[in-house]
């Protein structure tokens, strides 16, 4: 069997034509769709881009391998030490290899994350280009295309195609744009009394700071395709036309491949797989083109499966698939399918007879993570969605929520007080699942909780956002920020400082000098005045000596 699995970066399933959309944005995905098993209720265990494709790829969630955000012991991919991989916990492209496939990869994602454990799935790895991401279509299909032609007559093989055309920056051309926006209206959600609303809420990638990051406020860097900020239904329609303007981009491309296959004389014989490592919010809880929450529009992803033997020839009722599914069960699919053992190591579970037409259950519920913007935890389950806030980055997360997704799937009424039964529910099975991954013997930490003193601060600065609140006239939302993060901790690491504090501590300690002379000059009125001898005294000796 050849198979190639098609990773769209930040491809949100509701903007597809598989999934009802109602502007053509991807009539080559329709097409393979119609003899294909698409799945409705298919979710990223971990987000966004590299603790999603460290799950998909290690088998696990990111609470046991380690990758629950975007830099230092967060990113931290949890590695065995040997000369070969963990035999009970190898990677998807090491099991498939270990079966026979020689694996492959057009992907960029490894140099762009600094992910090289990525490449331990690979016998080959192909950079379509030099640069450190968001390589064009054009570019990978050129790549991918061009390793087809020379694997065309070999069998069992397994290619990885990363694409980012729906990643912002949208980088297309603008007449893919504006093709979309003729093409019909805008989705009504949000209205202008919406839009309005959520100049109260804070963030980078928010409706007024769009394109704030640590280089500070800015403008569009694509003003065609999106605008300098979201004030207006106009300036939201904008951003959707460019948005799908990228997904349109990205399908036409996508139409190639699979016309290359037809060239080839393979098609027929050839597994394709097309999904994403996360979504997108357009507007869901305040944000905007961004994938920052444990939320609907971030973690559900699409997923068109053509297996060729299995699929082609299903009836209709059995072409949609509904159970509550992670992405880290397609590799135990992929080895069920293929006759392969699973390694217990793998913490997902074989959805196989959905694509062969047989009934399949479902979970009760699942738990998502995200950890690059916020530190975050959701339970999911059919109707419902609660999340748990960790770390709120530099974001308005309020620390729990819970919605109706079913009647609600905009997220707009917080359900928390209104039913506390559910709500109670829904902690237990956070605590259930916790203690299932991280609270029993041989357990390691969860990485979420380890990092927390850090939290999601490496794409922006809390202090320094709080000072651009300020700046811009939002004193209010800085000092709600401020609170949210004002928790009284000691700034170290678990065995020695990793940074200075002399300067930060000698200040701490000047102010509570000055605080307890305030509160002492009732009680010293008619006491003769020592006050400078007495705090120079009091002040901790900081001066550093040589040893």
């Amino acid at each position: 069997m050849r198979i190639i699995y098609v990773d769209v970066d930040t491809l949100r399933a509701d903007h597809t034509t598989p999934y009802g959309y109602h502007r053509p944005t991807t009539p080559h995905l329709q097409k393979l769709a119609e003899k294909s098993v698409t799945f409705d209720r298919y979710y990223c265990s971990d987000s966004p881009c590299l603790p999603s494709r460290t799950a998909l790829t290690s088998g696990q969630f990111g609470i046991t391998n380690g990758v629950i955000g975007h830099f230092g012991p967060a990113a931290q991919f949890r590695l065995d030490a040997g000369h070969g991989p963990e035999p009970d916990r190898p990677l998807l492209g090491q099991r498939l290899g270990l079966g026979g496939y020689y694996t492959a990869a057009v992907s960029v994602f490894a140099e762009r994350h600094r992910a090289y454990f990525f490449h331990g799935n690979f016998r080959e790895s192909v950079r379509a280009t030099s640069r450190l991401g968001d390589e064009p279509a054009p570019d990978v299909n050129r790549a991918a295309t061009d390793w087809l032609r020379r694997h065309a007559a070999d069998d069992n093989w397994y290619l990885h195609l990363t694409y980012w055309d729906p990643h912002t920056n949208y980088t297309h051309p603008a007449e893919w744009t504006e093709r979309m926006a003729a093409s019909g209206p805008v989705q009504e959600w949000p209205d202008e009394e919406t839009i309005a609303s959520h100049a109260e809420i804070y963030g980078p990638r928010s409706a007024l700071d769009l394109h704030y990051s640590l280089r500070g406020p800015a403008g569009s860097p694509v003003p065609h395709h999106m605008p300098d900020a979201i004030r207006s239904r106009a300036d939201f329609e904008h951003l959707i036309n460019g948005y799908d303007g990228a997904v349109s981009y990205w399908d036409h491309h996508f139409g190639q491949l699979m016309a290359t296959l037809e060239e080839l004389g393979i098609a027929e014989d050839t597994a394709v797989i097309v999904s994403a490592d996360h979504g997108e919010s357009f507007g869901e809880q305040g944000s905007y083109a961004e994938h920052g929450l444990a939320n609907e529009p971030t973690h559900r992803l699409p997923l068109v499966v053509h297996w060729p033997g299995l699929t082609d020839d299903l009836p209709a009722a059995a072409r949609r698939n509904d159970s509550l599914l992670y992405h880290i069960d397609l590799a135990p699919t992929l080895c069920d399918l293929l006759g392969m053992d699973v390694p217990r190591g793998w913490q997902g579970e074989s959805f196989a007879a959905a694509l062969r037409g047989e009934p399949t259950g479902s979970r009760e519920y699942l738990v998502l993570g995200h950890g690059a913007h916020t530190y975050q935890r959701a339970v999911r389950t059919r109707d419902h969605l609660y999340i748990r806030t960790y770390h709120p980055g530099c974001f308005r997360a309020e620390w729990e929520q819970l919605f109706h997704v079913t009647d609600d799937p905009h997220l707009t009424r917080d359900l928390l007080d209104a039913d506390p039964e559910l709500t109670a529910r829904m902690r237990s099975h956070l605590a259930e699942w916790w203690h299932e991954y991280a609270g029993r013997p041989g357990a390691l930490p969860d990485p979420m909780q380890n990092t927390l003193q850090t939290g999601p601060t490496y794409y922006n600065d809390p202090g320094r956002y709080a000072q651009h609140l300020r700046d811009t006239g939002r004193a209010h939302l800085a000092a709600d920020l401020e609170e949210r993060l004002a928790v009284l901790n000691v700034p170290v690491s678990w065995h020695a400082p990793d940074r200075p504090r002399t300067t930060e501590l000698l200040q701490r300690w000047a102010q509570l000098l000055q605080t307890r002379d305030q509160e002492s000059v009732q009680d010293t009125a008619d006491v003769p005045d020592t006050a400078d001898a007495q705090d120079t005294a009091d002040v901790p000796d900081a001066t550093v000596r040589p040893l």
